[in-house]
């Protein structure tokens, strides 16, 4: 019997342990080998061999109470180890984060995770880094986070003092950090950023072989393209442009008409003064020839060029939109108009916006006369409440919704133009000019030139306001995706039609003078004040016992 007794204990211990080792094997293996599966099957029938042989036993000392207690204190204890280990094991092979933050810092955006996904070449990635850097954690949990989403990110690390002959070969020559990106010859350098945005744009550069041409109009009073000082400048919008590979310069339309190859967008940001009719001929020659044309048309500026827009399908409004809903209002008033998700339409401009916009004042801008191969459509909108004002001269006190003569109610601010028949994109000034049948010549231009070969696939988007991607506004929700998906859709780079990192977002508590006075009053007088209640009537109940 006593024998029979330890043979049965033998077999326990022996499948406790062959479980234990198959626990490992599935904790730190992906997939185990066949083997660890069926030891941990020889383990699980041993442990049972070993109940049933000494079964009788384990029923004597489960009568006895200390042996009982013992047992209970003992269970318990396997129990906790069990789930430590159980978590532990969880928690290697399925690793998870949650990202709580408001600004969600510590989430790749979904552009950064679309680039990243989609590299298809290696990528070298040297960072140099002096020992004891607090930059370097930082850049090594924001790597991390990029290469959760690809293999093909080899990022090595160097202390340029530790690694002098690394350093030279590198030409890195100063004590801040520097971090350089190689596919082949194509190299990338970083050394002022190195956040999320510098890193995804950096890698952009050095992934592609493509440089799309943006060419911004100039001579008619335009917002400055090289202006990043100014708060009513393009400089930021430039930077942003070429952070995602795309080659910005300045245009004359009289002097060098845009073509579809030396132009593949051409803006027109907020011009002051009209331009001539050979100017906008020569943009819809360009359009017609299968270009992308971005316009952006502020209120009370050039009657005749908003005007002029009609022969791409689209009705600029003289007027001045007005935002009475007062969840959509900021410190510019009713006429700064704030958009939510709800205020955009599907397109692939705007269908992955998330978060709202801040326009300044803008005009309507919708829908003209209906001309056959040209698919318009509104992009976004102002609430239900709005207006467009057309008294908008007067004081903006005496501004009223007046039905029948000003548009009301979700008036449109942004459209877009694709051009599936160039024939109906008139290319001269002649008011009387309607589009041609299928197979007639495009006329030529009214100053004589001739037109360009028409191509189908012209896009135009025209927006009611300039200020929403100056220096000012543009880091503001997501007004750099409204006006970067717009130049991603007219090149037809559907993988720049994303949501870019802002890092605008800092995720700091901003807190006003009532804020940090009550939160004063919380930490120096209500808190203690309690502890010392508390403590003073802890002390007067020990007194009366």
């Amino acid at each position: 019997m006593f024998a029979l007794r330890a043979l049965g204990w033998l077999i326990g211990l022996l499948g406790f342990f062959f479980l234990a080792v198959t626990g490992l094997a599935f904790a730190f293996l992906d997939d185990p080998p066949l083997a660890f599966k069926i030891l941990g099957g020889v383990g699980a029938a041993m442990m049972a061999g070993w109940l049933f042989l000494d079964w009788g036993s384990l029923k004597d000392l489960g009568k006895d109470q200390t042996v009982l207690r013992s047992t209970t204190a003992s269970f318990a204890a396997l129990l906790a180890l069990g789930i430590v280990v159980t978590t532990n094991i969880v928690v290697h092979r399925y690793d998870e984060r949650w990202d709580l933050t408001e600004t969600k810092r510590y989430t790749l955006a979904p552009q950064s995770v679309e680039v990243a996904g989609k590299l298809d070449r290696e990528i070298e990635v040297i960072a140099f880094f002096r020992s004891g850097m607090p930059q370097e954690a930082n850049f090594r949990e924001l790597m991390g986070r990029y290469q959760e989403h690809t293999t093909l990110l080899k990022v090595d690390y160097y202390d340029p003092w530790a690694s002098p002959t690394m350093a030279e070969q590198n030409d890195v020559r100063t004590d801040t950090p520097v971090v350089i990106l190689k596919v082949g010859d194509n190299v990338q350098r970083l050394d002022t950023e190195l956040n999320e945005q510098a890193i995804t744009s950096a890698l952009v550069r050095v992934n592609s072989s493509v440089q799309h041409s943006v060419c911004v109009v100039t001579g008619h009073g335009e917002l400055e393209l090289m202006d990043d000082q100014g708060i009513d400048g393009l400089g930021f919008a430039k930077q942003k442009l070429e952070g995602v590979n795309y080659k910005v310069s300045a245009i004359s339309l009289l002097q060098a008409p845009p073509t579809p190859e030396s132009c593949e967008v051409v803006v027109l940001a907020s011009p002051r003064a009209e331009l001539l009719a050979p100017e906008r001929d020569r943009l819809a020659q360009y359009v017609a020839a299968g270009g992308g044309l971005l316009v952006m048309v502020d209120p009370n500026l050039t009657p005749e060029t908003a005007a002029d827009l009609s022969r791409y399908g689209v009705k600029v409004g003289n007027d001045v939109v007005v935002e009475p809903d007062p969840y959509r209002q900021t410190q510019g008033g009713r006429s700064y108009v704030m958009l939510d998700e709800s205020s955009f339409d599907i397109h692939p401009i705007t269908e992955k916006l998330r978060g709202g916009a801040l326009m300044g004042v803008v005009r309507s801008v919708g829908k003209g006369t209906e001309i056959a191969g040209l698919n318009v459509q509104v992009l976004a909108s102002a609430s239900e409440t709005s207006w467009a004002e057309t008294a908008f001269t007067d004081p903006e006190d005496a501004w009223e919704r007046n039905e029948g003569i000003d548009l009301v109610g979700k008036v449109p601010l942004i459209a877009a133009v694709e051009v599936t028949d160039p024939s109906a994109v008139r290319t001269t000034t002649d008011v009387s000019w309607s589009a041609p049948v299928e197979g007639a010549s495009v006329p030529p231009a009214a100053d004589g030139a001739p037109t360009l070969p028409p191509k189908a696939g012209g896009k135009v988007v025209v927006y009611g306001d300039g200020d929403f991607f100056t220096n000012k506004l543009i880091t503001l929700g997501v007004n750099q995706d409204l006006f970067l998906n717009a130049v991603a859709w007219v090149v037809g780079e559907e993988d720049q039609i994303t949501i870019r990192p802002n890092e605008a977002g800092s995720g700091k508590l901003n807190l006003n003078l009532i804020t940090v006075f009550l939160s004063c009053v919380v930490a120096i007088v209500v808190a203690p004040g309690i502890a010392v209640i508390g403590a003073v009537g802890t002390w007067l109940r020990r007194r009366r016992l």
